[in-house]
């Protein structure tokens, strides 16, 4: 069977209470569905949420699929034995592996693409239909937050796909802030330059594993539909759109066709953003038509709560591929890279790396931070468990000598939301931030002291449960 949204809903409702929960009573969609979910994790609860009933809509709504970084391994096929063995570890490993093994798509008919169950164009196009959710207070509208937008370059013609907000603008009229530097957005500037509008289809819910492919990091002929492919260990089904000269995964629940003007930018927000600081308003945005919108009989609508932390959850493991990458040209011997905290966005990098000769964990930090995401870099001994934040600040407690091991570096690109940017021209909100590399890691050519770790062997054997007769 072909994975899709459902196939995982089914999946973590088996798993338990702890990864599903179904609400019982109406929610509106103006504040209350992101205030439920941070009021779960303010009790450090992060299940699925689902809601069958939200006021004005007749669709049922999922929220906060990607609101536990362990729930990665769940969606990747990773079970508890390969968890216990390689530890958090092997979720980036086993993402990085399907990243690489990207699968063409396979077309199918109409009739077997359950997203055209329901074909709505013209005059019953009317996005009023789908329960897009109004998320915070000072936010400038409600917003479609976890939408994959599929467009084609207009001069390879390879289809590009990527997530970014959508503000709804009437009922066939939406907003599309492709955000500076993403693909999308090099697209559009494109289209803007030959003068053309620019077809688009963006598609709500599937199955995580292509949104993770949506948010792959690679070159802009690399083409993100083939890579979903890759994730799901099976090739994308994909079918015609019906307006536009586009394909569309045909196990999607919702897919939105429109032409965006990239000639003529209109502007979106306040919006809040996933370092839990409203965006400055009036960015600027493309205005999307919507010539179509088509779903299944029973769509079921996929949301995200800008501000909180499934908001980096999302393309959390694409980042730290990317790191990953940068850092193993440089020094081979790098163990895993996990950005830190996860909760409060992508801004810290702690670098696991076996350290050969001195200097070599400076060079990992400097590697990991010129990454945009990355605003500081933690590099540690393997030792060391990096999704352990405890242990990582008795890292740095105990193995850091400030004046010799901490650089700070101005001066450098950072992602484009971070509220401490500058630039020549204005003192915030530029591309620059400043950045820092903490070498973390003991010498490897004087002596150290010896860190007290208990017997391996008995660590490995003791069943606490048995123990204690639970």
């Amino acid at each position: 069977m072909s994975k899709d949204l459902r196939q995982y809903l089914e999946a973590v409702k088996q798993a338990g209470t702890d990864f599903y929960v179904e609400v019982k009573r109406p929610l509106r969609p103006k504040f209350e569905v992101s205030v439920l979910q941070q009021k779960l994790a303010a009790a450090d609860r992060y299940p699925v949420i689902y809601c069958p009933r939200i006021e004005g809509s007749r669709l049922p709504l999922v929220t906060n699929i990607f609101g536990a970084y362990e729930r990665w391994a769940l969606a990747l096929g990773i079970d508890d034995a390969r968890l216990e063995r390689e530890g958090k570890a092997a979720i980036l490993k086993e993402f990085r592996r399907r990243e690489h093994a990207a699968l063409p798509v396979r077309e199918v008919t109409p009739g077997d693409a359950p997203v055209k169950e329901v074909v709505l164009r013209g005059k019953d196009v009317d996005l009023d239909l789908l329960p897009i959710t109004h998320h915070a207070q000072l936010d400038s509208g409600k917003y479609i937050t976890i939408g994959s937008m599929i467009c084609k370059d207009p001069e390879t013609g390879v289809p590009n796909v990527g997530v970014y907000r959508h503000e709804q603008k009437g009922k066939d009229l939406l907003g599309c802030m492709t955000s500076p530097g993403n693909h999308g957005d090099y697209i559009a500037r494109r289209y803007a330059e030959l003068g053309r509008p620019m077809e688009v289809v963006i598609f709500v819910g599937h199955h995580p594993l292509v949104l993770l492919g949506s948010c792959a990091a690679g070159h802009i002929n690399m083409s993100e539909l083939e890579v979903m492919g890759g994730m799901l260990g099976e090739p994308l089904e994909v079918v015609p759109a019906e307006t536009v000269d586009l394909p569309v995964p045909a196990r999607a629940e919702i897919a939105i066709e429109g032409v965006i003007d990239a000639v003529h930018p209109v502007t979106d927000g306040p919006f809040a953003e996933y370092l839990n600081y409203y965006g400055e308003g009036h960015k600027r945005c493309y205005l999307m038509r919507v010539t179509a919108i088509t779903m299944r009989q029973d769509a079921i609508y996929h949301d995200l709560d800008p501000a909180h932390r499934e908001h980096i959850l999302c393309p959390v493991l694409g980042f730290e591929s990317n790191a990953y990458d940068y850092v193993s040209r440089v020094v081979p011997t790098v163990k895993t890279v996990h950005l830190y905290p996860t909760e409060l966005g992508t801004k810290i990098a702690c670098v696991s790396i076996k350290k050969r000769v001195p200097g070599e964990a400076r060079l990992a930090g400097l590697a990991a931070i010129s990454n945009a995401q990355v605003k500081a870099s933690i590099v540690v001994d393997e030792d060391v468990d990096v999704f352990n934040g405890q242990e990582v600040l008795w890292a740095i407690g105990t193995r850091v000598t400030a004046d010799r091991d901490i650089q700070v570096i101005p001066d450098m690109l950072g992602a484009h939301l971070d509220p401490t940017a500058y630039s020549e021209t204005r003192p915030k909100r530029g591309p620059m931030v400043t950045k820092v590399v903490i070498d973390a890691t003991t010498p490897v050519e004087q002596p150290f002291e010896t860190r007290i770790t208990p017997p391996r062997d008995i660590w490995r054997d003791m069943d606490i449960a048995e123990y204690l007769g639970e």
